[in-house]
């Protein structure tokens, strides 16, 4: 690994520049995919209730016009790319991402013992005026009374990962077509504000702890990498499910987002590997 661990917070590391690629070209992809998403899940519509014009998505849900245009937009099928350039890029990202948390579990060894398998997760596109307020990434916004929530993945993960495709500025004068201003990422219980820069990657505590928002990006476009680390078996009545490699082809390990850890990351995980391989099972 080519960087070095920059500890921000007790759980919050900072890996600063952790790939060499063209970051240009991620961004241009992002825009069309985003796009092709966007278009595929919202049609204009109105509100049942209110009469109000906006957009509705795939299930039925009613967004405004307004809420729709503050909400980053999503790149979640990143290997369908017929680009192979594209995806040698996104796959030398993931090894620069797998190598971080490796790093990272070295600094916190025992969260290597709640690793099972991964979310290769997806691109988030913030245009002008879009944002993500503060939450943890472990919520689903559970209510006592209301039918349980269809998709609970969420509840799965266990590390997450922000990786920064291009630089947040702080003066309008610095803007230059690649840049962006506002978009700051914000840790309020761990008390840390991080000004985004190409590609630097955060490490951090999916629960409560890692809580975080992004601010309002007020110039230009604002692009960003997240994704997971998870344990516990998944449960497809709620929508999880993770690939096992050994049974799978290479074109399906390529183009599943959620796929088993086959090996250890790195020498914490090899520990936490080897001590559950020894523990007598439980009668």
């Amino acid at each position: 690994m080519n960087t070095t661990a920059e500890v921000l917070a007790p759980g919050l590391i900072l890996y600063r520049h952790v790939l060499d690629t063209d970051w240009e070209a991620l961004c241009q992809f992002a825009d069309k995919q985003s796009q092709k998403e966007w278009d595929s899940m919202y049609t204009p519509g109105t509100d049942p209730l209110t009469g109000e014009q906006g957009y509705l998505n795939r299930n039925g849900y009613f967004f405004p016009d307004e809420g729709i245009n503050q909400m980053p937009r999503h790149c979640a099928y990143l290997y369908d790319s017929p680009d192979l350039r594209v995806t040698e890029m996104l796959m030398a990202l993931e090894e620069a991402r797998e190598q971080c948390v490796a790093d990272y579990m070295e600094h916190y060894p025992v969260v290597a013992q709640s690793v099972w398998w991964k979310i290769k997760g997806h691109i988030l596109v913030y245009p002008p005026g879009a944002s993500l307020g503060i939450h943890a990434d472990t919520s689903t916004d559970y209510k006592y009374g209301v039918p349980h929530p269809t998709h609970q993945i969420a509840t799965r993960t266990v590390i997450s990962t922000l990786t920064f495709f291009n630089n947040c500025v702080s003066e309008c004068w610095e803007l230059d077509g690649t840049n962006y201003m506002g978009g700051i990422v914000r840790f309020p219980y761990l008390d840390v504000e991080y000004t985004p820069k190409t590609g630097d990657l955060l490490v951090f505590p999916s629960n409560y702890m890692g809580a975080h928002e992004a601010t309002v990006v007020q110039q230009g476009t604002r692009y960003s990498h997240v994704g997971w680390y998870c344990q516990g078996t998944p449960n497809m009545e709620v929508n999880e499910f993770a690939l096992d490699p050994n049974s799978a082809s290479e074109d399906e390990i390529l183009k599943t987002t959620n796929v088993y850890l086959t090996e250890p990351l790195g020498p914490a995980m090899e520990k936490a590997w080897a001590g559950a391989a020894r523990k007598p099972r439980a009668e």
